[in-house]
């Protein structure tokens, strides 16, 4: 059916009448589903299933099914409320969490949060073994080095990079002048790369990212040595395996600052042989991932081994298990070591204290132990020079006997009081106290699993499994529920910010929100709150309540401004949780900022800022955001607001057919437009726009448009169902497939659902967004991410009839005969179950939330109905 405007009927969040409408499924070759006939005998059996309490819930998971082994395996680890990260993740390389964060020296990494900065102390602790003996330390042959006592000529600078020495260190910069927010320093150099592989950079900070590549001639694209990373300390890359050169060659080497006015200090570059190692590293090793530590073991070319786990003692501190075997003959010894920039010292209790401008951390060494320092890790794995004192930043030493040994780590930041990493390292390094934490943060995490919403299919019968089964499905369901309880941030008293946080994705270090709460994205972590509600919903409340509280008074919420879903997120929780108080409390702020979106319907971060584009992603998410709006206002008692949101919405739905849909142009549908013409149109990328599909007020000739755009790259059958960088992000696919479903695409909908999930799976990462090379599907952008995990529960839900996007319960089946479900829901405070029977054609719904009357408990839902539970049915 169509609506007098020409727009299908369908299911919308913009109002108090909700709307369903059963359309035909064309197209593409997919088969039409219908609805299954509601005769006498069916309807008894879902009566029957009613009355029995349906099929049996599935079991509790634990944290054994979320283990993974092997090369696709997570390296990081934290704990609700923590500020601490082991093993952050460098999203802007292209390696591997394993790649990054293992090796044969079993490094533990770390990330910590504090005063608004997300700071990386890679190599904090590592182990080998220490030979009999001492070492004679050779230092590696070098045929290129510059420790910028001055600025050689031979380096050439790219156009607004400025590059000055002072004090044996290079400083680059990009002024506001400069045209690109990146720049290069470049020097030719010939090298026979078999004999000197290694290039080495020492990076004394960074304000905003550096990269390094190299370049063979005149390429036209760089070969990448190192992405942009925002890390410090000495680097070494060996050019034989970025490159897979042989033999003499001639190259650009390119160091790059990247971001206007963030200065990149560094203190000497070189290109040397492979340096010797008289530490010995494991000659093998294996890692396992789970929820409650880090495990591995190592074996010695020497003899011998270890078995280990790095654990959290509680959330400012960790503990490092070592079971030594074997290992202590002929006099073998372990080495413990670590890289640090700061001050450092050891106290009489055995006790070594790095401390930095944010924060400090403690390790816990053993009494009369002798620290050794030296320059870089070239020099520490040689056995020598050691420095007579510590440096600023470089690494550290001790030599401890080769027996089983706990090394407790304990963190605080600038501000708690100079004494508190110390106290922590000591408890978290008690003899009692290791496996006593591990059997608890086991529990924990058990007792977090099992309150987690329970779906009952995991299948994915629509689309070529591709490697993929339930199994994988499931674990990666419960990984995507463990990262969003594990992703959240305490309060930040030292900034003045009383609030938790739930952030863009705590693995990543992402840092660039609003001062105060940099760490959350005004998008990818409100959609985290959105379901952090069904686990922690006062945690979720009071992270939304601190965004909230950052807007301003022109209605800006400072950071990298980004489409509306705050209001959504309003409404989610309030309908999970049924707080209207609190609901009432952050209207006022809302609303601000709601108005200024509608100004401001753009991305703007740093010098990105283009007054007259207009954003069709912003737009829609912004439409839809009006009518939670609408909504909002009624239940807080703004009752005047209720038709002023409306009025709004209209009008910017008007908008949005003329900036988008040009009658000539680029392409009839666009996503950017610029009102005053300060660029040219473009017809940006196709699932940002397809969102469209999402909005109530379609015209015939938008709905076509968009249909026909989305069509135009759907395959069913291929990878991501046929889109790929930058169009797979969670909010534009979930926005996407509810268009779909409102507009009679079921088919579509479910396969495209069904394709998402099994390429997450298969790309083993919660990512910004998903691409799709031909090796497979693989994350990309900021990961891990908040984005990939909601994703996934969101259509994991929708495959087993449960639409998330409105918080109240609605409900949708994607195909005829599936049944499913999901257990452990909660709407207004209260919990309640869902059944799908497939063959019946029912919803059926058991709970405390929902009213007892059959009525209520077994809902019609033909294929493709979004059918919300009527309002008389809520307790």
């Amino acid at each position: 059916m169509r609506d007098d405007d020409g727009a299908a009927g369908r299911f919308h969040t913009d109002g108090p009448t909700r709307r369903r409408v059963l359309a035909g499924v064309t197209g593409l070759g997919l088969t039409t589903l219908v609805g299954a006939a509601q005769d006498p005998a069916v309807a008894a059996t879902a009566t029957a299933k009613v009355a029995s309490g349906a099929t049996a819930k599935p079991p509790p998971p634990t944290t054994e099914l979320l283990a993974v082994s092997g090369p696709g395996q997570p390296r990081w680890l934290s704990v609700p409320m923590s500020r601490i990260v082991v093993n952050p993740y460098d999203f802007n390389q292209t390696s591997s969490e394993v790649e990054q964060n293992s090796g044969p020296e079993l490094p533990l990494s770390v990330g910590y949060y504090a005063h608004n900065q997300a700071i990386r102390v890679p190599s904090l602790l590592s182990l080998y073994v220490r030979p009999a003996g001492e070492p004679d330390p050779k230092p590696p042959a070098v045929v290129f080095a510059d420790d910028f006592d001055d600025l050689s000529p031979q380096w050439s600078a790219e156009p607004g990079v400025v590059a000055t020495t002072a004090n044996s260190r290079l400083t680059m910069t990009l002024p506001d002048s400069a045209p690109n927010p990146w720049g290069a320093l470049s020097r030719t150099l010939t090298v026979d790369v078999d004999a000197y592989p290694v290039v080495t950079v020492d990076v004394t900070s960074v304000a905003g990212a550096w990269a390094l590549k190299v370049n063979e001639g005149d390429a036209p694209v760089d070969t990448v040595v190192q992405g942009d990373t925002t890390a410090t300390g000495t680097f070494s890359y060996d050019l034989r395996k970025v490159t897979g050169w042989s033999g003499t060659r001639t190259f650009s080497l390119r160091l790059f600052v990247v971001q206007k006015n963030a200065p990149l200090v560094v203190d000497r570059i070189a290109v040397q042989a492979e340096p010797t190692s008289w530490l010995e590293p494991a000659k093998d090793f294996t890692t396992t991932w789970r929820p409650q530590a880090l495990e591995f073991s190592a074996h010695y070319a020497s003899g011998g081994g270890v078995r280990g786990r790095d654990q959290f003692h509680d959330a400012a501190s960790l503990t490092r298990v070592l079971a030594v075997s074997d290992v202590a003959g002929g006099g073998r010894k372990l080495t413990l070591a670590g890289r640090f920039s700061g001050e450092i010292a050891l106290d009489g209790r055995g006790v070594l204290t790095v401390r930095g401008d944010a924060f400090g951390y403690s390790l816990t060494l053993g009494r009369e132990t002798r620290v050794r320092y030296y320059a870089d890790e070239t020099d520490l794995r040689a056995g020598g020079p050691e420095l007579d004192a510590p440096p600023p930043s470089g690494y550290w030493g001790v030599e401890v006997p080769a027996r089983d040994l706990t090394v407790g780590i304990g963190f605080a930041y600038a501000g708690e009081g100079s004494a508190r990493s110390a106290q922590r390292a000591l408890d978290a390094a008690r003899p009692d106290a290791a496996d006593r934490d591990q059997a608890r943060w086991t529990a924990y995490w058990n007792a977090e699993l099992e309150r987690v919403p329970r779906p009952r299919d995991f299948t994915l019968p629509g689309v070529p499994a591709d490697g993929v089964g339930p199994d994988d499905v499931t674990a990666t369901y419960y990984r995507a529920w463990h990262f969003l309880a594990a992703n959240t941030l305490p309060e930040a008293p030292e900034v003045g910010y009383h609030h938790p946080q739930v952030a863009t994705g705590k693995p990543s270090m992402w840092n660039y929100g609003a001062e105060g709460a940099r760490p959350s994205a005004s998008w990818d972590s409100l959609l985290g709150i959105q379901y952090l509600g069904y686990l922690r919903p006062d945690v979720a409340w009071s992270s939304f309540e601190g965004l909230m509280s950052l807007v301003d008074g022109d209605g800006k919420l400072g950071g990298e401004s980004l489409p509306s879903r705050k209001a959504q997120t309003a409404w989610m929780l309030y309908s999970v949780t049924g707080d209207r108080a609190r609901l009432a409390g952050i209207y006022a702020d809302l609303r601000r900022y709601l108005l200024w979106a509608q100004e401001n319907p753009r991305w703007i971060f740093g010098d990105h800022d283009i007054p007259d584009e207009r954003d069709a992603e912003f737009v829609v998410s912004l439409i839809v955001d009006f009518g939670y709006a609408e909504r909002i206002a009624a239940v807080v008692g703004e009752t005047g607001d209720v038709a002023f949101w409306r009025t709004r919405k209209e009008q910017l739905t008007r908008d949005y057919g003329s900036w988008f849909f040009p009658a000539d142009g680029p392409s009839p549908t666009l996503q950017y437009h610029y009102v005053e013409g300060s660029h040219a149109d473009s017809p940006g990328n196709t699932l940002w726009v397809c969102t469209g599909l999402h909005l109530p007020q379609l015209s015939a000739r938008q709905r076509d448009l968009l249909v026909a755009r989305f069509r135009a790259s759907f395959s069913p059958e291929a990878t991501l169902a046929g889109f790929g960088f930058p169009d797979v992000k969670a909010p534009d696919v979930t926005y996407t497939t509810y268009g779909l479903l409102e507009n009679g695409l079921t088919a579509e909908a479910d396969a495209f659902v069904q394709a998402n999930i099994r390429d997450i799976v298969r790309a083993g990462s919660f990512a910004e967004v998903y691409d799709d090379p031909p090796g497979g599907p693989v994350g990309t952008g900021v990961r891990p991410s908040m984005f990939g995990a909601v994703n996934l529960v969101d259509f994991v839900w929708l495959r087993n009839g449960c639409r998330a996007d409105d918080g109240a319960p609605v409900f949708v089946r994607l195909s005829g005969e599936a049944d499913g479900g999901v257990s452990g829901l909660t709407y207004q405070g209260r919990r309640f179950d869902v059944e799908v029977d497939g063959a019946a054609g029912f919803i059926l719904l058991s709970g405390a939330a929902i009213a007892g009357s059959s009525r209520c408990r077994r809902l019609s839902a033909p294929v493709g109905v979004s059918v919300p539970l009527p309002e008389d049915c809520a307790r």
